[in-house]
């Protein structure tokens, strides 16, 4: 095998790169803080405080913070760091817990240590302390002595009841210790480095003597606790006593070298614990390498150490060494990542955070050593191009698993400009830039990551000139029409980009992190919101409602099976399989336009049972569209007792109707309870009302925020035998945290509607059509019927009609069949004809053949595929695969011709059921429109 190595020279130090490996340099000139930009001298910052305004206020602002500090210091050495939270009296070295909870401690070290958390969930009844508040030097076997959240009382708490109050108490003081580090760095005040060095010292000296906490009950969390934190990715205090540590690093090395090796070991201690423990592949192994890294760029070079362990040892760790609990940055990033579309194997809060988090990474070595290891990670750039994908079209992202809906943050994408015009890349600027603009306006050509103040603007040197010159980029081209990510099965199918009259649905199975049990899962958009939500993760992922609800079926909309469905959450391995999307996933051009659809299979495990969901969306008008849902569900075994089909929507009022428009007789229930023999989630529904019938139901939900029209969710549902109605209300969904709907909505409860199926739901089918709609823009529809089949009981058969002469007729089949309505003919297992009054539209989703009134598509492979045909004042025509077209034969003389593009194909005229036709074999073609005439 031959030998490639490549060498790139940079300004401090070069990077070799052997077998796709990083190799880091033996020698490390970048001289401290490293953790700063290498851009920007102290000169400069001076100069910024002194001529801009808003750096001088954001770093007055950090100053007067901590300045009173300064000169209690000097009369009250021990004021601040009295109140750490240490084990003031045991000097304990040996914390021992119970699971999740704090036990006990003991050992005996010389001098004071640093308590270790009190327990692993962050949600606790009691508030965290002012630091006025705070005992100095407190340990006390009765605990903490806190003030309780409702009852505002002071109360001696057990620690395991604390949340994390100990490790953010710290956290606090130790913020206080890095801005006063900073102060001393910008301008050489040794008052300020006197404070920081001396609560720097007292944590340290007290991190030095600590071991590694022990799990009594020796379970997981044994593998994934930290030094200070119950997980490892947790100890945020790392950030602090790092930058702490770079800006003193020179004043240490003065007035406190004895004590720096102290330092330096109990540096290397948090790095140790942090790789030995964690989670190496999903998002945890980002973020103990981000700590990791932080670390060795502010230890010295490797030579320094007796044992060899400093910057370059532990940046090889992180990017080169997998271990059992973290993986080298290339084996996480080939693991994780799907290679071909950028999505990684996390719900999609977690999926976008994690490319952030390695763009981030990837800015902070630039920034400490100008190296570049975007280029060694090309699925990054992927990662971030692949962010539009997750958006619906009011701009908010996707929320299955546990996810929240919220903008999509564009530090990654400066990020990567940052990078191109660093490293001199300029298909990755151009790339980069054209998305930002796509997602944002441009603003005088300059933006900045996200960063808390003006101050740190400058430190990090976090702001990016854009190129104005740079078009922005089509939309069409980062957020396709359909969408499939294989890597975490979700389903994305939009039609339209505008916010208000956009429509998309998001399905999603189980499969990767941050899942839930939740079957296949769906979200609806419309009129500017996602009408029906997932609902997010709840309190806190240690909490009995993420345990039993909103992590369950009943808090998604889907079906649940006998009221048992429940499977492994959080991690989880039941994806979905999708039998057919249209268009393809990704496709940017040459389908038709006005029909999406997806056909999904899935096995509930906990039941064994089959299930089916079909779903398509028809846009009807530039300004209207609507929904259809078919899914079918049955017990492998027989054993079908019930199939609940759960619908939950935004609104504060929900009317539910017969056909006629007479509100349905709904009497009070109690069967949606575990008491009933379901699962706990079905508890956490209320106010639950019923009803018995077999007959068509229609239901809106209308959602009323303050200065807007009023907007309607229309629900028609086939009525069937065996049906049961419940009208309750279900909890507020969680993933609302970022604006898209006023607070008082977010926390209101969730519309819910639950339609039982007694007996198996396969061919007893849950079929539903939703519509979006406003005051201004009312609903479209004016009436929908059914028809079936004699021959396949799960076939499904619509006729809806529009107030715009339009009828839709809609075939679906869980098999390849025949059918037949009226004077048409379909076998497949989707297709759809639109009547209009100037044109008829032949959509063949996934099928063999489909006609009407003489005109037909016939898939001539061996497989089914998809076809439309749009015939009357002209033609339009596009195909997956060839195709039989078949046309009237209205020409009495002369070849009969078919044209498109430069293209010319003949026709065979022929006699078929006793008319004459003529017939075109077509390749396969994009949408386009077609002539066809005498030659």
């Amino acid at each position: 095998m031959r030998r490639i190595v490549l060498f790139i020279s940079v300004s401090f130090c070069f990077v070799q790169v052997n077998y796709g490996q990083f190799i880091f340099p033996k020698s490390i000139e970048r001289e401290h803080p490293r953790l700063i930009s290498s851009k920007v001298s102290k000169e400069d910052i001076l100069q910024n405080i002194e001529n801009s305004k808003d750096v001088k206020q954001s770093y007055e602002a950090i100053k007067s913070k901590i300045s009173k500090y300064v000169v209690q210091y000097k009369t009250d050495p021990e004021w601040l760091s009295s109140r750490f939270q240490m084990y003031w009296n045991s000097h304990a070295t040996d914390v021992y817990v119970d699971g999740e909870f704090y036990s006990h401690a003991k050992g005996k070290a010389p001098v004071p240590t640093v308590r270790f958390t009190g327990q692993r969930d962050y949600v606790t009844d009691y508030k965290t302390p002012s630091l006025e508040d705070l005992k100095p030097y407190f340990e006390d076997d009765r605990g903490l002595f806190l003030q309780h959240k409702k009852t505002k009382t002071w109360e001696w708490v057990k620690p395991s009841k604390t949340g994390r109050i100990i490790e953010n108490t710290n956290e606090k003081i130790m913020r206080i210790a890095r801005d006063a580090a900073l102060v001393y760095f910008i301008e050489g005040d040794a008052d300020y480095a006197k404070l920081a060095t001396h609560l720097f010292d007292v944590y340290m000296q007290g991190l030095y003597y600590r071991n590694e906490p022990i799990d009594m009950q020796k379970g997981n969390v044994q593998n994934i606790i930290g030094l200070t934190s119950f997980q490892v990715i947790k100890e945020n205090i790392v950030d602090e006593l790092t930058q702490c540590y770079d800006f003193l690093y020179h004043y240490i090395q003065k007035e406190h070298k004895s004590e720096n090796e102290i330092y330096a070991t109990s540096l290397k201690k948090l790095a140790e614990i942090i790789i030995k423990n964690g989670v190496p592949d999903n998002n945890w192994n980002l973020h103990q390498a981000n700590f990791v890294i932080q670390i060795a760029l502010v230890l010295d070079e490797d030579k320094t150490y007796a044992d060899g362990k400093g910057c370059q040892y532990y940046l090889n760790r992180v990017f080169n060494e997998s271990e059992a609990r973290q993986w080298s940055v290339k084996d996480v990033l080939d693991y994780g990542y799907n290679q071909d579309n950028g999505v990684w194997n996390e719900s999609s809060s977690y999926a976008l955070s994690v490319a952030k988090g390695y763009t981030h990474l990837a800015r902070t070595l630039q920034n400490a050593l100008d190296i570049d290891v975007i280029q060694f990670m090309p699925v990054i750039p992927e990662a971030v191009a692949v962010m539009p994908q997750y958006l619906y079209p009011n701009n908010y992202i996707v929320a299955f698993g546990d996810s929240h809906y919220g903008p999509l943050e564009t530090e990654p994408f400066l990020d990567l400009v940052a990078n191109a015009q660093q490293f001199n890349n300029r298909e990755q600027e151009e790339t980069f830039t054209a998305l930002l603009y796509m997602l944002q306006d441009k603003n005088e050509g300059e933006h900045k990551r996200n960063e808390k103040n003006s101050i740190h603007d400058i430190l990090h040197n976090t702001k990016v000139h854009l190129d104005e010159s740079i078009a922005p980029a089509n939309k069409g081209d980062f957020m396709t029409t359909s969408f499939y990510a294989p890597t975490v099965s979700w389903v994305a199918m939009r039609n339209g980009l505008s916010s208000k009259h956009g429509l998309m649905v998001s399905q999603v199975g189980s499969l990767g992190n941050h899942a839930h049990s939740n079957g296949i899962a769906m979200e609806l958009y419309g009129k500017n919101y996602v009408l029906a939500p997932e609902g997010g993760r709840g309190s806190s992922y240690f909490r009995p409602d993420y345990k039993d609800y909103y992590s369950q079926f009943p808090a998604h909309n889907t079906v649940s099976v006998n009221g048992k469905s429940q499977y492994n959450k959080m991690r989880s391995y039941y994806p979905f399989e999708v039998k057919r999307l249209y268009p393809a996933s990704e496709r940017k051009t040459g389908y038709y336009p006005n029909i999406n659809f997806s056909d999904i299979y899935f096995n509930e495990p906990s039941t064994n049972s089959d299930q089916n969901r079909v779903m398509s969306i028809v846009r009807t008008g530039e300004t209207s569209g609507y929904y259809i849902d078919v899914f079918r569900s049955k017990q492998n075994e027989g054993k079908d007792e019930y199939h609940d089909y759960f619908y939950h929507n935004l609104g504060q009022e929900l009317k539910l109707t017969s056909e006629n428009g007479a509100l349905l007789n709904l009497v009070e229930s109690s069967k949606l309870t575990s008491k009933a023999g379901n699962i706990k989630a079905y508890d956490y529904l209320w106010d639950e009302v019923s009803t018995k019938t077999n007959n068509t139901l229609n239901a809106t939900y209308n959602l009323s925020i303050e200065g807007e029209e009023q907007v309607h969710m229309n629900m028609w549902m086939q009525g069937n035998e065996n049906r049961e109605i419940f009208k309750v209300k279900s909890p507020p969904s969680e993933a609302f945290r970022h604006g898209m709907i006023p607070k008082n909505i977010e926390e209101a409860p969730l519309l819910t509607t639950v339609v039982r199926q007694y007996g198996e739901a396969w061919n007893r089918p849950f079929v539903a059509i939703y519509e979006p709609s406003t005051t201004s823009e009312p609903s479209t529809i004016k009436q929908v019927d059914t028809f079936g089949s004699p021959s396949n009981k799960s076939f499904v058969g619509l006729k809806i009609e529009s107030l715009q002469d339009k009828t839709d007729i809609v075939f679906s089949s869980d098999v390849i069949s025949k059918y037949a309505f009226q004077n048409i003919n379909f076998n497949g297992t989707f297709g759809m004809v639109t009547s209009e009054e100037n044109k008829t539209t032949l959509f063949l989703g996934a099928g063999k053949f489909i006609e009407k009134d003489g005109f037909s598509i016939q898939i001539l492979g061996k497989k089914s595929g998809a076809a439309t045909l749009v015939y009357g004042d002209n033609m339009q025509l596009t195909c997956d695969d060839v195709m039989l077209l078949t046309i009237p034969d209205t020409y009495k003389k002369g070849e009969v011709v078919l044209t498109f593009g430069f293209k010319q194909l003949r026709g065979e005229r022929l006699k078929m059921n006793g008319k004459n036709v003529v017939n075109f074999k077509v390749p396969a073609m994009n949408f386009q429109e077609v002539s066809i005439g005498l030659k």
